[in-house]
């Protein structure tokens, strides 16, 4: 009995989720709808890039939704409130971080244009920012204490270090990743969206739990956020020597644009990114 109860929860709350991308699906379809038809875009024409853009938007919205069923017992009835409200935030945040992707994260370009043209390294880049965003999310809502204004802080924060993250990959590399980037590189679009979520898991690791205080958190996330920095753009040297034997990313990316090289190096950080993760929590 007890099985079935909890499965007819489940269902509830996958129905709020499905319900909250629905609706993120129709803001979206209205902010693009004097560039293209998504819908027809992707069925007919076939076109990854947006398809990218619209799945990180789904995922990110469901993942930053299981924060608020992260806490502690509250109760069914109180968990779907605040599965609901939730799902209204993360619209709105999903959005907010599309925006910083146009503006700061792959400047200089219009990404909608970009991604109708099917320039997939843009379309890369936001399945990255998206599903990090959701981890982000997640981990600002999860947990007790600190109420909203904890969360919204600690939410802005982690922007921020997507931010530093996507500068200091664009400082340390010999050639402009974003260049590559605008200029429809799948490779250098895998790779930097790939960091970014990579990164995405260790943020979230670093805000899930209870408020502490506000001295003691930021310090937290301060030093979390910086050694994840450092480790995964330090972590390029040896992913080329060991994992990747008789090539180069720079080669793999710049000269000879290889996504599937890349999908290499990216689930290398990324397993790294976790294990590195699951020692914060």
């Amino acid at each position: 009995m007890t099985e079935f109860v909890a499965m007819g929860q489940a269902l509830v709350f996958a129905a709020i989720a499905f319900l909250w991308m629905g609706v993120a699906k129709r803001f979206l379809d209205l902010r693009t709808r004097g560039l293209y038809d998504a819908d027809r875009e992707i069925a007919e024409s076939q076109n990854l890039a947006i398809s990218l853009r619209r799945g990180g938007l789904y995922l990110g919205v469901a993942i930053g939704m299981l924060g608020a069923l992260a806490g502690g017992d509250v109760g069914f009835v109180a968990d779907v409130v605040e599965m609901m409200i939730e799902g209204a935030v993360m619209v709105l945040f999903l959005f907010v971080a599309q925006w910083v992707t146009d503006a700061v994260v792959v400047p200089g370009i219009n990404n909608a244009e970009a991604l109708r043209d099917g320039n997939l390294g843009v379309g890369f880049v936001e399945f990255g920012v998206s599903v990090a965003t959701g981890l982000i999310a997640y981990g600002s809502f999860a947990g007790e204490g600190g109420g909203l204004l904890s969360a919204l802080v600690f939410f802005a924060l982690g922007q921020l270090a997507l931010i530093v993250l996507a500068v200091g990959y664009e400082r340390m590399t010999p050639y402009h990743v974003l260049e590559e980037v605008r200029g429809g590189n799948a490779a250098a679009g895998l790779m930097l969206g790939g960091m970014l979520l990579a990164f995405g898991f260790i943020l979230n690791s670093s805000l899930t739990g209870n408020f502490q205080g506000w001295t003691e958190d930021l310090l937290g996330f301060a030093v979390s956020a910086s050694m994840g920095i450092v480790l995964l753009l330090l972590l390029q040297w040896p992913i080329d020597r060991f994992f990747l034997p008789g090539t180069s990313l720079r080669n793999e990316i710049e000269t000879s644009p290889n996504p599937a090289a890349v999908a290499v190096a990216v689930a290398v950080k990324t397993a790294l990114a976790l294990v590195i993760s699951a020692v914060l929590l």
